[in-house]
């Protein structure tokens, strides 16, 4: 019998030995990729942990950014539901005169609050928002610059437009008014801010996690060659590319979510500092009423986005790993 004929008989003998192999479940896969995972993560060390704290160190921005303008945003939206008529009043306003305006607009102004401010409750309230720097008004209460002021507080914004028109138009030429303002002006140049920020911030932050991704995908194809030999050995095999691709998708699965709760308990971190501050500051406590941390949906987001970039870096390295093989 020829050599040819003998490696003939041999690998028909090996493939009918392998048509009785039974096929491994779905389990012992699953198993097998999760310890091949594993031992990359042990075997490169160095590079995992450069990926899992670039992935920290980019989620970390994304968490605080989130955090500001989610806060930001609840307290612009807080503002714009309770919109406030101002008039203010000369010194020289007596309370007839302010009980005489008040009856001006008395019909325009049924159910809603109106309020008469002096001159000293302005100056007091002045203080009390400056909380600790509250001490530089000091010695000012006999020359006090703040004017009196009435406030008619609208609760609806759809009806508080109109309401300063009709206002305004009612008061023109009256005694004793030095002048009329309407807060909703200074919410709504805020509003277009908040959604200048949330826009740039938005792209800025796409950007910086694409950049992340590429970083990734260079980190572990440098950790790729340690396994160039049991790639090459796979390939040569007849292993499916999903094969390979899998230990390192779920490599890069761990990273990216390893590195998103670092993130967030950085975010956590900055969040208690914040709140301490707000709390020792009247100022402050203004402008954030209350200070809340991440939803549950973003924090589940930022988990997401560190799990995409992960595998995402993955994909990548041994893609471009396979393609230079």
């Amino acid at each position: 019998m020829s050599t040819k004929e003998k490696s003939s008989i041999g690998l028909q003998r090996i493939w009918s030995e392998g048509q009785g192999v039974e096929k491994i479940s779905l389990f012992a896969r699953v198993i097998h990729v999760s310890r091949r995972a594993l031992e990359n993560l042990r075997r490169s060390r160095i590079t995992s942990s450069l990926t899992v704290v670039t992935i920290a160190v980019a989620l970390s921005v994304l968490s605080c950014f989130a955090l500001l303008v989610g806060n930001c945003a609840e307290s612009v939206q807080r503002e714009s539901g309770e919109m406030m008529v101002m008039i203010f009043l000369r010194d020289a306003t007596s309370l007839a005169d302010v009980e005489r305006i008040k009856g001006e607009i008395q019909d325009v102004t049924q159910g809603l609050s109106i309020t008469h401010t002096d001159k000293g409750a302005a100056l007091e309230a002045f203080r009390k928002m400056l909380g600790e720097d509250g001490a530089m008004l000091d010695g000012l209460e006999a020359n006090n610059p703040l004017p009196a002021s009435i406030n008619v507080t609208i609760a609806d914004p759809q009806r508080a437009d109109q309401l300063f028109a009709t206002i305004s138009d009612r008061l023109a030429g009256s005694l004793g008014i030095d002048s009329i303002r309407y807060s909703r002006s200074g919410v709504q140049q805020l509003k277009k801010v908040l959604r200048i920020v949330e826009i740039g911030g938005s792209v800025g932050m796409c950007f910086l996690l694409v950049i992340t991704g590429f970083i990734i995908a260079n980190t572990i194809k440098l950790a790729l060659y340690n396994h160039r030999m049991e790639i090459e050995i796979m390939e040569l095999v007849g292993a499916r590319r999903r094969s390979i691709y899998a230990p390192y998708l779920l490599e890069g699965l761990g990273q990216g979510i390893v590195g998103a709760s670092i993130g967030i308990a950085f975010v956590f971190s900055v969040y208690v500092l914040v709140t301490n501050s707000v709390a020792k500051s009247e100022l402050l406590q203004m402008v954030f009423p209350t200070f809340q941390f991440l939803s549950l949906s973003a924090l589940a987001c930022i988990l997401g986005a560190g799990a995409v970039v992960g595998m995402g870096g993955s994909f990548l390295a041994v893609r471009r790993f396979l393609s230079e093989l």
